[in-house]
Order: C-alpha cells, then sequence, then structure tokens
C-alpha cells in the first residue's frame, strides 16, 4: 500500500475516532456522563477514571485526534515521528483506560473501544508509515520526472500517467 493510500487512511480512522471522542464529551457535558447506548458507558463516563486532572479523558481524545490531524497534513520525516509519538501515546493512554474499563470496572462502553481501536490503527498505520520512509514509487517517479524535466502531478503521476500503473 502506497504512503498517500496509508495517510488516507489514517484521516478516515482519525475521523472516525474524534467522533467517538466527540461523542463522549458531549454525553459529559450535557447528560452528566449518563449515555443512552449503553450502561457500560455511564459506569465509566461516571467512574475515577473518566478524568485526568480534573478533565475528561474524552476532551483529552478529541485534543490528541486533533494533533494526528495537524500532523496528517504535514509532510516528511518530521511529520511521521510525530504521528508515531501522538499516535503511540494515544494507543498506550487507551490501553490504560481499556484496563480499566473491562478489568477495574468490568463494563464496556463501544464508544471508548471504538476510540481505542482507531488509536491502536492509527500507531500501526504510523509506525509502519515512519519505518518504510517515503513511498518509494513515488519518490522514484518524482526523480524520473525531476531528470527529464516533465511535470509531477498531484497524483504522482507524470504527465497524467498513474505512479505505479
Amino acid at each position: 500500500m502506497t504512503d498517500r493510500r496509508l495517510r488516507i487512511a489514517s484521516y478516515v480512522i482519525a475521523l472516525v475516532g474524534v467522533c467517538a471522542a466527540g461523542y463522549l464529551v458531549y454525553t459529559k457535558y450535557a447528560h452528566g456522563g449518563v449515555c443512552g447506548v449503553s450502561g457500560g458507558c455511564t459506569v465509566v463516563q461516571q467512574s475515577e477514571w473518566s478524568e485526568l486532572f480534573g478533565i475528561p479523558v474524552s476532551v483529552l481524545g478529541v485534543v490528541g485526534y486533533g494533533l494526528i490531524f495537524a500532523a496528517l497534513t504535514l509532510r516528511g520525516e518530521m511529520a511521521r515521528l510525530l504521528l508515531v509519538l501522538f499516535s503511540g501515546g494515544g494507543f498506550l493512554f487507551s490501553m490504560y483506560l481499556m484496563y480499566r474499563a473491562y478489568i477495574t470496572l468490568d463494563a464496556f462502553c463501544p464508544f471508548c473501544t471504538t476510540s481505542a481501536v482507531c488509536m491502536t490503527l492509527l500507531f500501526v498505520i504510523s509506525a509502519t508509515r515512519f519505518v518504510r520512509g517515503p513511498d518509494l514509487v513515488a519518490a522514484a517517479t518524482d526523480l524520473d520526472a525531476d531528470a527529464e524535466g516533465d511535470e509531477v502531478d498531484e497524483r504522482g503521476g507524470v504527465d497524467g500517467e498513474l505512479a505505479g500503473a
């Protein structure tokens, strides 16, 4: 899978994650943590682990996804490193929260779980992109086009051709 496709997948996964975290923020403030979907949501949202230093963890999740979106708009090695750091931190924090929800509270919150799965996928994709480095097909196409004086279009192709086709 190309770097571009992995980046697009990351955008989609982050969008799903921010929607799940956003819904939890909404229920936390609008309904005191009472979620109409599952009794487990209410147990988790009203537990002592639902806040960190007085800030709801769902708000921290929205901020984390915001940082991931911001890093996805950047290019280069530093952007890929930031994505690994942000998604890795989110992944570790999500695993801690899942432990508290499932083991300590014996409760299931589908929105918390959705966010945790999204952070896990984002971390795996980010780590993969970081280890692989820049997309070699696109990089080779760019180099070939530069050497020949051709223009590289936004899809990574030369003069209308698709990269790797």
